[in-house]
């Protein structure tokens, strides 16, 4: 009745709160990755209570789907799909690497 955020993070205030719970959800996809026209950032932000974990499905400019996992805190595992023809380049674990992404082909790299 009174507000506040319920467990599972969404704003308990009512009515339905779009700002505070779609702004939440907005602030962690930036915390695990950002992207800008040919660039893509991973982790940039991870909280250190995040140790492992993983995205699937994540779409980023440029019409990019991005799954990846990061295991202690460093990625592991990356897969990139794009729906054109476009060049990016990659930032993950203080390395970047420039990707050349076909339409409907999957890049997968695993770092060690």
């Amino acid at each position: 009745m009174g507000g506040g955020i319920y467990p599972n993070m969404l704003c308990a205030h009512p009515p339905f709160q779009i700002d505070g719970n779609f702004g939440f959800a907005a602030a962690v996809a930036e915390m695990l990755i950002q992207s800008r026209k040919g660039h893509i950032l991973l982790l940039p932000a991870l909280p250190d209570e995040w140790k492992d974990g993983n995205v699937r499905g994540m779409k980023v400019q440029g019409d990019i789907t991005v799954d990846f996992e990061w295991r202690d805190g460093r990625i592991h595992r990356v897969r990139l799909c794009s729906s054109r023809e476009q060049k990016v380049t990659l930032e993950c674990n203080g390395i970047s690497k420039t990707i050349f992404l076909r339409p409907d082909v999957t890049e997968d790299m695993i770092f060690g």
